[in-house]
């Protein structure tokens, strides 16, 4: 039996991602709403020199609408964590303000600076990406930043000659989407977690409940062999005095009575589990069914109980494909998923075999209406049966209940780890030497307006040093705190040779080149492990710039120019960075909470499989006949001593050689027995066959016994590694060797 489980946007929910990608989103979101709030106050402040010469009109509708939506931000942020309305309804506002700038501008006079709304469109960028997509945050990007520039062309936007523009362009064009590349990586690397976390759940999972079933297994098998058979084997014996058949069987009827107690069950099944455990209850008496689980079940639990009754219902299905359809191929379909806060699960059971009419199948048939229409009503579920004569048939079981919700509840070194595994530098390495490059070449192109240059040109040259500094070896390991106190003193160093060249009482376009530069090296010195030394570096710059207006005399507008951007983007990447190790400590939480668990689920659902699939076909083999040897008034008449023969047989063959066993297989072997063939299976693998290897064996293995009259049938199974996994050897008026390969290809020929 084939066992079978098929497998952004920035902003919006995908409800099959996981929980790190929605701790992403969340964080992403408050990061974004604080930073923009943050930006609102140099925006302000930078505002108060231009809102005289701004139509109030405009002032009422762009202005307030600005910051309306930012001060609703964080309120959404914190209460509903969605903010993508108010993100897309920013950006409007910006892009729509800067267009119509030119418009709104009421002076013949050019202004004496850029337009306030660049300190909001970097921000406006994220906000698009957050509402929509990040390809349409960087075709926001490009837009508003190449309308930026076509405004500071304009009376409005200072007369600005196009090269001046063109480095506003660059300017607000590079650093946004050097940050939307940015949380893309990080929002992808998210979704390898999720999906990495899952599968090495499942795997671990999987080899947990591998390793309680052979347990449990062994503890069944021993009961078998030592008590039920030993039991059945006295029986035969007609010297055996009766007194004593009568304690061995009900030893042995204690012995399973014990096994099949009631445990802990409390443990909810995924649908992959619950798959599983279907797969073990028709296998025997349906081989050639295969089982499939829909994509996104496994995020729909149900309990033990629901399971069994589906497992139950599904193998009565199955039983009567193999009693009544002739089916050539037979298929179970499992589907789970939430509606509001119901679960919903259904089976559906389909065959190929000749069909039938619903309409004529009495009303009280046991199979359909206790083993099917009742059972399923005991928990609240319905079946549905589809058929025609000649089309196959559709068995369709349903199920819905209230969902479960599992909690989960680490060490921030642990998780720091957890991204690390899969998170790569080569982009994040791309982006800074991207942000350091442009604005070492706005900054040459602005030192042409300095009567010295040569201070810039230093400046520029340590730029360069510091950024190789600050990405040594990023792949390999953290940044050590020598290494981030170099970064900080070459920064300090730029910013005191940049301040030195700049003239009194001016400042030139673009002279402050060095800004974006500094940013761009503290936020790699945060990214890297040393957060102190980031901050430490901002605050030395801010120091840096401050005296620097003070005694050039170019008061506090131009030293927020200067610092605005770092201070703007280390606080973000701070923020984001904070987000990223809260989702880092969730998935260890998730991880560590999966392995303790793990153990417990494992023996819930082996005890399951225990005693819904091994032990009730056991009961319904031998229950009857060792009650009748378990009271010792009974007398054992001769049909029932050769039952117990046949029994041990069955049970024999069971145990040595269970890869070529299934209910019909030994059903023939039974009838061939009592005809006198021989029928010998020998079991060599050590491990399960191959589906389609076992599908074709148990197909080829009970032809040959049904239609065999006398000699002698030897099947065999090979161990791992050999080329013919089964071989069957016939014996009557002639031999003939069956071989059948890994691929389950049969091939027939005389010996």
């Amino acid at each position: 039996m084939a066992l079978l489980v098929r497998a952004g946007n920035l902003g919006r929910a995908d409800p099959a991602r996981g929980a790190t990608a929605s701790g992403l989103r969340l964080w992403l979101a408050r990061a974004v709403a604080m930073t923009c709030l943050v930006s609102l106050i140099p925006a302000l402040f930078i505002a108060l020199g231009q809102l005289p010469y701004l139509h109030p009109v405009w002032l009422v509708l762009v202005g307030g609408g600005i910051v309306g939506f930012t001060l609703l931000m964080p309120v959404y942020a914190w209460s509903l964590g969605d903010i993508r309305w108010l993100c897309g309804a920013y950006a409007l506002v910006i892009l729509v303000g800067v267009i119509t700038w030119p418009w709104a501008w009421l002076s013949t006079s050019p202004a004496g600076g850029a337009p306030w709304l660049w300190v909001c469109l970097g921000m406006a960028t994220v906000c698009a990406a957050m509402a929509s997509t990040v390809g349409l945050g960087f075709a926001y990007a490009a837009v508003s930043s190449l309308a930026f520039g076509l405004v500071r062309l304009t009376v409005a936007g200072g007369n600005r000659d196009p090269l001046s523009a063109l480095q506003d362009v660059l300017t607000l064009m590079v650093l946004p989407t050097a940050l939307l590349l940015l949380i893309q990586f990080f929002a992808r690397a998210v979704d390898e977690l999720d999906a990495s976390t899952a599968e090495s759940q499942r795997v671990e999972a999987d080899r947990a409940i591998d390793k309680a079933i052979g347990q449990r297994r062994t503890i069944l098998d021993g009961i078998i062999h030592d008590q039920v058979m030993t039991t059945l084997v006295a029986a035969v014996q007609t010297d055996q005095p009766r007194g004593e058949v009568a304690d061995l069987a009900k030893a042995a009827l204690a012995s399973l009575a014990e096994a099949a107690a009631p445990t802990n069950v409390g443990q909810s099944l995924s649908a992959p589990q619950l798959a599983r455990l279907i797969e073990g209850m028709v296998e025997a008496v349906c081989p050639q069914a295969t089982v499939r689980v829909d994509p996104g079940s496994d995020a729909v639990p149900v309990t033990a109980s629901v399971a069994s009754t589906l497992g139950q219902a599904a193998r009565e299905a199955a039983l009567n494909v193999t009693r009544h359809a002739e089916a050539e191929h037979v298929s179970i379909e499992i589907s789970a998923g939430l509606v509001g806060n119901d679960q919903r699960v259904r089976v559906d059971v389909r065959d190929d075999g000749r069909g039938f009419d619903p309409g004529d199948v009495a009303e009280g048939r046991f199979g359909i209406k206790v083993s099917m229409m009742e059972r399923m009503a005991a928990i609240g579920g319905t079946v549905d049966i589809e058929s025609k004569p000649g089309e196959g048939t559709l068995v369709s079981l349903r199920w819905s209940g209230r969902s479960q919700q599992v909690g989960e509840t680490i060490s921030r070194r642990r998780a720091s780890e957890a991204l690390r595994s899969v998170l790569r530098v080569e982009l994040f390495l791309f982006l800074v030497w991207l942000v350091v490059g442009v604005q070492v070449l706005v900054g040459l192109i602005s030192a042409m307006s300095l009567p010295d240059q040569t201070p810039v040109l230093i400046a520029q040259g340590l730029a360069v040093v510091a950024t190789g500094i600050a990405l040594r070896r990023a792949g390999e390991r953290s940044m050590t705190t020598f290494e981030a106190g170099l970064v900080v003193v070459a920064l300090a160093v730029i910013a005191q040779l940049v301040h030195a060249a700049l003239p009194l009482g001016s400042l030139p376009n673009y002279s402050t080149w060095h800004s974006s530069v500094i940013m761009a090296l503290l936020i790699t010195v945060l990214v890297r492990g040393q957060r102190s030394a980031a901050w430490l570096g901002l605050g030395v710059f801010v120091v840096q710039a401050g005296y620097w207006a003070y005694s050039h005399q170019l008061g506090v507008a131009a030293m927020l120019q200067v610092t605005f951007g770092p201070v703007l983007w280390l606080t973000l990447a701070t923020l984001v960075l904070r987000g990223l190790g809260s989702i880092g400590e969730q998935l260890v939480r998730v991880r560590t909470r999966s392995r303790e668990n793990t153990k417990a689920m494992a023996e819930s659902f082996s005890n399951l499989v225990l005693r819904e699939v091994w032990l009730t076909e056991l009961r319904g083999q031998i229950g009857p006949l060792l009650q009748n040897l378990a009271d010792p008034t009974h007398q054992l008449s001769q049909a029932e001593r050769d039952a117990c023969r046949i029994l041990e047989g069955r049970l024999r063959d069971a145990l040595r050689a269970g890869n070529l066993v299934s209910q019909g297989v030994s059903d023939a072997i039974q009838a061939a027995r009592g005809r006198g063939v021989e029928v010998v299976l020998v079991d060599n693998r050590g491990s399960k066959l191959p589906e389609p290897v076992r599908l074709a064996t148990l197909r080829r293995l009970e032809d040959l016994v049904k239609t065999s009259t006398s000699g002698r049938i030897v099947a065999r199974t090979a161990p791992e590694g050999y080329s013919e996994a089964v071989t069957i050897l016939t014996v009557d008026a002639e031999r003939n060797l069956t071989t059948i390969d890994e691929a389950g290809t049969v091939t027939v020929r005389k010996t």
